[in-house]
């Protein structure tokens, strides 16, 4: 059993210094060693990984200068961080979806209590704490990671949903509804969707809703009566479907009328395009909402993400998603600035949470479990972030993340066999800075990489 290290980081310039509490460990080296070369004395690192807890990955850190690191051997294991008396290397799988409860005591670890406004300061590291926080409402309809017993009416009696929303439109909870082809909500349209309401993607025409710049969605779900986006298939498979796109006016660095990745049959220049110059732009509310089998890639580059997010402003509302068998990446945000928080991600394809272009939203409460056997061709990572490949574009993705639990793929019921594609917790590359704190990271390849070449 490797063991676990508390990760106390202080940024001086781009320097990350890291300072490990607990029990002293005079023999520990820090292995920065991994898949391809790594330069003498490791990269210097892009962000601030502040009071998080790092336990059995392969290698904890990677692609960080080891210079002036204090490394102590905590001696605590998975069993001792977590209360759940099911979790084990061996019993943790597909079919034991959880909340992962902390022990009460960590010793050596200190919450960091100066988040930005508007963040929460919980006192625990990780997504639930000791008790649940109730906040997630994981007691309730809408928690289901795994809805591959979720027995889903047919799409016989569906309403077909194509083409252009050019009015404003309602979809009630006493009917259901087909996604097929692209489905743009024209600028000044707002579609609502009530609590409760079931819409099917087609697979055949890979059906997507686009909101575009201007136009809103108001999808308020609640914990009883979620709003439920799945593959129209009898029997669903990971990316059946196309997904959710949002579209606003916040800035990226990428340039204010730019086309999102994975559609092509809109007007060029309207339909699909994002950016612009407004951080308080509205695209409207996300609440309960589960996406299913969403998410296809077209092209290397060119894909369609279960929820893409492109240059959403400050002023729209995102909270309790989850996010179940992506076919690419879960949640991908392309610029903007929206903040969101209760993200539940399950057997990803690719990276469950991608930020990108300049995003610099805040992100709390997250909950990242992986399937052992699914990873993608490029290379999959429970969080990704990348700015731009021309160093000092603006804006900078400097995402602010905080209680996140990421359990990798070495966490299953194969006992430890898993598709080496997956790589990383956390990997940051072309100019990201991102910070993350009160975090746990473990069972991945490379908890922390940084790629900043």
């Amino acid at each position: 059993m490797k063991s676990a290290y508390i990760l106390h980081a202080t940024c001086l310039a781009i320097l990350m210094v890291f300072f490990i509490a607990g029990c002293c460990d005079d023999d520990f080296t820090l292995n920065v060693d991994g898949p391809g070369d790594v330069p003498d004395g490791g990269y210097t690192i892009l962000g601030t990984y502040q009071n998080n807890i790092l336990f059995d990955n392969s290698t904890d850190f990677r692609g960080i200068n080891p210079e002036g690191i204090d490394t102590n051997d905590t001696t605590k294991s998975v069993l001792e961080i977590f209360t759940n008396e099911d979790f084990g290397f061996v019993d943790f799988g597909l079919d034991t979806i959880f909340p992962l409860l902390i022990t009460e005591d960590i010793p050596g670890y200190e919450v960091y209590t100066n988040l930005p406004d508007g963040m929460d300061n919980p006192g625990y590291p990780g997504a639930f704490g000791a008790t649940l926080n109730p906040e997630w409402n994981a007691d309730k309809t809408w928690w289901q990671l795994d809805p591959s017993d979720v027995a889903y009416p047919t799409t016989n009696s569906a309403i077909e949903i194509q083409g252009n929303i050019t009015q404003n439109t309602t979809w009630t909870s006493n009917n259901t509804y087909l996604l097929k082809g692209e489905i743009y909500v024209k600028e000044g349209i707002t579609l609502t969707i009530e609590a409760g309401t079931l819409i099917f993607g087609d697979k055949l025409t890979s059906g997507v809703l686009v909101i575009n710049r201007g136009a809103k969605i108001m999808a308020e779900g609640t914990p009883e009566e979620p709003i439920v986006f799945t593959s129209a298939q009898p029997n669903k498979s990971v990316g059946d479907w196309g997904g959710i796109i949002l579209c606003g006016r916040s800035p990226n660095n990428k340039g204010e009328n730019v086309t999102i990745e994975g559609v092509d049959e809109g007007i060029i220049g309207v339909d699909g395009a994002y950016g612009g110059n407004i951080p308080d732009d509205n695209s409207g509310v996300m609440r309960y909402v589960r996406i299913e089998y969403a998410g296809i890639a077209l092209t290397p580059g060119n894909e369609i993400n279960s929820l893409t997010l492109g240059s959403v402003g400050a002023q729209t509302q995102i909270d309790h998603i989850i996010v179940s068998f992506a076919g690419d990446d879960a949640i991908e945000w392309f610029g903007g600035n929206v903040n969101v928080s209760y993200i539940a991600t399950y057997a990803t394809l690719d990276d469950d949470i991608d930020t990108d272009q300049g995003f610099s939203g805040n992100l709390q409460w997250g909950y990242l479990v992986r399937d052992p056997l699914a990873a993608d061709a490029s290379g999959s990572h429970m969080f990704e972030s990348s700015s731009s490949s021309t160093a000092g574009s603006q804006p900078q993705t400097r995402c602010v993340c905080a209680n996140f639990t990421l359990v990798g793929a070495l966490y299953n019921e194969l006992g430890g066999v898993f598709d080496p594609q997956f790589e990383h917790c956390i990997r940051a590359d072309k100019d990201a800075q991102i910070e993350v704190y009160n975090s746990i990271l473990f069972g991945a390849p490379i908890g922390i990489e940084n790629t900043q070449l």
